[in-house]
């Protein structure tokens, strides 16, 4: 960090006020790329958690500014079930930093595994603030060689996320209204929602949904959950019977 201390009240309020302005997921993780640099940090992830049983629990990013081969690298080796940061993250509504996570690697050798791989991306120390919605368990978190955590960055940190995450569900929301078909007779899903129920009855996931209709995998995930309410069904399974009983899709 440069000698003369940052004004981060005034980081914080600025980089609110630019995500006003912002209209694209795109543009969210440039600018959060930019303001977070202010910090220390190098890379940052915004992500969901959906509830589900124990040994079905993933994590989705809704955005993703981790370096690229560590994202790759973290999903081919399923780190997330030993990750000891997200582990935290479940148990807990208040942000912490990394350092403050105790594990013990003797009981669990692949959480420092995980810890050690991420370091050789400079993803020494962190800053997570978890958020617990009702369908889900979502947090952000960011990382670097030495961010600065001087009481009033933190606090700055902490607004700067949460208004991220905040825009970052409205453009994912917003995104599936513009691109929603009007209501033609009884159909009552849209064609996003059709898609995803198809591509679901054909046995795909939910991320294999995403890279063949070229759209995030949180959007997939909205727009199942959308056809689910709007089908009385309790899980995607159940939404697929129903849309094919009521022939909005066929297979």
């Amino acid at each position: 960090m440069s000698a003369i201390v940052a004004d981060y009240r005034k980081v914080a309020f600025d980089a609110i006020d630019e995500f006003d302005r912002i209209a694209t997921p795109h543009q969210v993780v440039r600018h959060m790329a930019s303001t977070l640099s202010q910090f220390g940090f190098s890379s940052f992830l915004v992500l969901s958690i959906p509830n589900a049983p124990q040994s079905e629990l993933k994590q989705i990013a809704l955005l993703n500014g981790w370096p690229q081969e560590w994202s790759s690298l973290y999903e081919r080796e399923q780190y997330f079930r030993h990750d000891p940061m997200a582990a935290w993250a479940m148990r807990t509504a208040d942000p912490f930093k990394w350092s403050d996570v105790r594990y013990d690697p003797d009981r669990n050798p692949q959480a420092a595994v995980v810890m050690r791989n991420a370091a050789d991306f400079g993803m020494k120390e962190g800053f997570a603030i978890p958020i617990v919605r009702t369908e889900s368990l979502d947090a952000i978190t960011m990382a670097g060689e030495r961010p600065d955590f001087d009481h009033t960055a933190k606090r700055a940190i902490h607004l700067i996320g949460l208004y991220a995450h905040s825009k970052t569900l409205a453009l994912i929301r917003n995104h599936d209204v513009r691109n929603n078909d009007a209501v033609r007779g009884q159909k009552v899903l849209s064609r996003g929602e059709r898609e995803a129920l198809t591509w679901t009855a054909a046995g795909k996931s939910s991320w294999e949904i995403s890279v063949i209709l070229g759209i995030s995998e949180a959007t997939v995930i909205w727009r199942i959950q959308r056809a689910c309410a709007k089908l009385n069904a309790v899980n995607r399974t159940q939404a697929v019977v129903n849309a094919i009983r009521a022939k909005e899709i066929s297979i």
